[in-house]
């Protein structure tokens, strides 16, 4: 969160020891999942002929050992109620 802050911000992050590219020590074996985050409050009563299934106000990305795991790691921390 802080790189991120930093990176919004236009800080430089060379004070953080933050992984490159070019590192070759980094964790394997996983995978990135993101999930959009819908704002259902802002569009209910919204045309549904506009594609506002297609407006989501932000994402959420997690890491897992499979696809199907970072996928629902990021499902859940959206606050979806799972079925």
């Amino acid at each position: 969160i802080e790189a991120a802050t930093k990176a919004s911000m236009g800080v430089p992050a060379d004070d953080m020891n933050l992984p490159t590219l070019e590192t070759r020590d980094r964790p394997s074996g996983y995978v990135g999942g993101k999930c959009p985050i819908f704002s259902f409050t802002r569009l209910r009563g919204s045309d549904a002929v506009l594609d506002v299934e297609m407006a989501s106000t932000g994402e959420v990305a997690c890491f897992g050992t499979t696809k199907e795991e970072a996928f629902l790691k990021a499902l859940l921390s959206t606050n979806f109620k799972m079925p």
